[in-house]
């Protein structure tokens, strides 16, 4: 897998699930600016707020290929093997795919990131364990300190020069 980050704010991006991961995943893609709808019968009370704070489109139904056509990102976290198994199945060469709960079944994996400033850092095990990924990614954290966060602020503020 190559690490790359990608800029998805405008982008549309379409959440199959309610639960715990998928909140995370929402989570996450909201904070990039995506556009995003999710498709899910239910929600847990951690997505159900997102939804509301971040009026997020929400398609109260079972998910299906038809929900991701156009979509850039599709995240698939649903408790239902099958339907992610067939939704991945369906999705275009040109999209990127998540499976959440079976990383091989996807074309991407969605890493931990640290952010802090302009300091980025995304830890992943390539879907082997997510929990390990998780600790690893606080292990890095903690030696990114204020004063190296403010050497790359002022490092960035060089280079962009004085007309930004």
């Amino acid at each position: 897998m190559l690490p790359l980050h990608i800029n998805i704010s405008g982008k549309r991006v379409a959440i199959a699930g309610g639960g715990r991961i998928a909140a995370r995943r929402l989570q996450t893609v909201i904070s990039e600016g995506a556009a995003v709808t999710v498709i899910s019968p239910e929600a847990s009370a951690e997505m159900l707020e997102l939804i509301e704070t971040y009026r997020v489109h929400w398609k109260k139904k079972k998910a299906e290929p038809a929900d991701f056509k156009g979509a850039f990102l599709i995240i698939l976290a649903t408790d239902d093997p099958e339907a992610n198994k067939r939704i991945a199945q369906s999705a275009s060469d040109h999209q990127l795919v998540n499976v959440a709960s079976e990383a091989e079944r996807g074309n991407v994996y969605v890493p931990k990131i640290i952010n802090k400033g302009n300091i980025t850092i995304s830890v992943s095990t390539n879907g082997a364990s997510p929990r390990h990924t998780i600790e690893l990614a606080g292990q890095i954290e903690e030696l990114i300190d204020d004063q190296l966060v403010r050497g790359v602020e002022e490092l960035f503020n060089k280079r962009r020069g004085p007309n930004h």
